[in-house]
């Protein structure tokens, strides 16, 4: 219902903390740092202001500031449980031996640093497309890098940087992720149609943030 709806204003508050690291940091103001948890915290006191003058209720706007702890208590437990999962998932690699082979054929085939970093990047990329979730499988096999990188005298940063970049570009192309099941849902088309949309920009943009991730 129109009486439901907060005031517009409210759609700067998301911005407010990027805005903040951005405004004061080399970009602007350098002589001022300011914290990640500073600018969240600024947020929450600014969105609590608006609360106030919109409610005119401060116990009704101090009640609701436990809606952030909450959500913030819920993203701790995932983003913990993914963390654990991914060690797991590559201590167990390791164990068996996969870790070793992977890098056995990369060097029988000639492949050399650039060729293991691009197998770590499809294989990020096509877990992110299967599972619908960047973190997953980049947590799991993110774990694995400074073994690889180690054995095969690469740089960490080089492969990290590009299995990050696969795992946060091929979920868009999945259609079970979340973003994309909501997308679908709000303009009433297939998630799978959607996604033959975006599978072209961003296999694009894998090759671009691959090439980049390699050379830069």
């Amino acid at each position: 219902r129109p009486d439901d709806l907060p005031p517009l204003i409210y759609a700067i508050l998301p911005i407010v903390p990027i805005g903040l690291v951005l405004v004061f940091s080399k970009l602007a103001i350098a002589t001022i740092k300011m914290p990640v948890v500073t600018a969240m915290l600024m947020s929450i006191a600014l969105a609590m202001v608006f609360e106030f003058v919109h409610k005119r209720d401060i116990k009704s706007v101090a009640a609701s500031i436990q809606v952030f702890f909450d959500g913030m208590g819920k993203i701790f437990a995932t983003v913990v449980s993914l963390i654990v999962a991914g060690e797991t998932f590559a201590n167990g690699l390791m164990k068996i031996g996969a870790i070793d082979q992977i890098i056995a054929i990369a060097e029988s085939s000639g492949f050399g640093a650039i060729g293991i970093t691009l197998i770590m990047f499809l294989i990020v990329g096509a877990c992110a497309v299967i599972m619908g979730s960047g973190n997953a499988p980049y947590y799991s096999f993110g774990a694995l890098v400074p073994d690889i990188t180690a054995k095969m005298g690469v740089s960490s940063i080089s492969m990290i940087t590009t299995m990050q970049f696969s795992a946060s570009i091929a979920r868009s192309a999945s259609p079970i992720t979340a973003a994309v099941v909501a997308v679908a849902g709000v303009a009433e088309v297939s998630p799978v149609d959607l996604v033959k949309r975006t599978a072209i920009p961003m296999a694009v943009a894998l090759i671009v943030s691959f090439v980049a991730g390699v050379t830069l």
